[in-house]
């Protein structure tokens, strides 16, 4: 989900198998998932002040004990976000100026990860989210300053990630697989995928997350070229009547189309704890026999028919997203 700047105020691999490997369809994902966790508090609509990784130091044992929580209702896999952009920290969103973020965030990160690690999850996602003037979707021109902001601070905590002793895939860019009137989206993906398998391979990444609609998928095959990576992460919400199951047997048959076959799912965001998403989703996948490997739920309820958006509408479940039994219970 693109994360609103403002809400409503100012060690690689896949547990089990090798990356790149695949499975036949099951009843089930072939691993237990869970949440994107980015926030440990909300007032109202504004939920800046608290983000895991640029707040951690002042609420550790109150994140520790939402991780527990989490843990316990069954989920054993979470996503953590990387918002940043040049500008100072917010609570949320950190300052990434010059290509790293200050040595408090960098352990903030290694302690939330730490954190994670011991309560038992198993393997992690993090999502670089530039947002503002370093979110490449928001560009007039090509600012090759930002661009290497971006990818050296990608380079930079990437041995954080990887010390963290839990199994782990990078998300190189939230939601950046671009549609046809995002030229230069497309250039910073195709650059930014080459820098960075020529400096780590690509053992460790999903590439760029992807909104599972059409329009972004057919653009696919031109962020990648002839080196796709080895798992594919979709985020899928329904809209206009198009449920998720439809936008993910959509998905499921232009990849194919594409000649990506090979490659397993990971589904990054849906809408949290819905049992409407996890029986589509789940018959999509028993009827495309697509490997699923995991699905991580966002912490906004689905749109109820008939009734308006609410007031904050990216603030929707309060810390933390416990609750994942809809989806457990489909097999995710």
């Amino acid at each position: 989900m693109r994360r609103r700047v403002l809400l409503g105020s100012a060690a690689a691999g896949l547990v089990g198998w090798p990356a790149g490997s695949s499975r036949a369809a099951t009843t089930e994902a072939t691993s237990r998932g869970g949440s994107n966790y980015g926030w440990y508090q909300i007032d109202g609509c504004n939920r800046e002040p608290y983000g895991v990784v640029n707040s951690f130091h002042k609420a550790p044992d109150l994140i520790r004990s939402q991780l527990a929580a989490m843990r316990a209702a069954g989920q054993a896999r979470l996503r953590v976000h990387i918002i940043h952009r040049r500008r100072p920290d917010t609570g949320t969103c950190m300052d990434s100026t010059g290509g790293n973020i200050s040595a408090a965030n960098r352990q903030n990160l290694t302690d939330l990860l730490r954190a994670i690690k011991d309560a038992g999850f198993v393997e992690i996602q993090v999502a670089f989210m530039p947002i503002g003037e370093n979110a490449a979707y928001n560009w007039t021109a090509w600012s090759d300053e930002i661009y290497q902001e971006n990818w050296n601070l990608i380079a930079n905590l990437r041995p954080i990630i990887a010390a963290s002793g839990i199994h782990y895939r990078i998300d190189l860019c939230n939601e950046a697989v671009p549609t046809d009137l995002q030229p230069l989206l497309l250039t910073y993906t195709q650059r930014l995928w080459k820098d960075y398998t020529n400096a780590f391979d690509k053992k460790d990444t999903v590439g760029f997350s992807a909104i599972g609609y059409a329009g972004r998928i057919q653009n696919i095959p031109k962020v990648y070229g002839n080196n796709p990576p080895y798992l594919f992460d979709f985020h899928f919400y329904r809209r206009n009547g198009v449920d998720e199951g439809a936008l993910f047997t959509t998905a499921h048959n232009m990849m194919n189309q594409y000649g990506y076959t090979k490659q397993g799912w990971t589904i990054g965001e849906v809408f949290n704890n819905d049992p409407t998403a996890a029986g589509a989703l789940r018959q999509a996948i028993d009827s495309t026999g697509r490997t699923v490997y995991y699905l991580l739920q966002w912490p906004r309820q689905a749109p109820i028919v008939g009734v308006p958006d609410p007031t904050c509408p990216d603030a929707t479940v309060p810390p933390p997203p416990v609750d994942f039994g809809a989806y457990i219970a489909r097999g995710f």
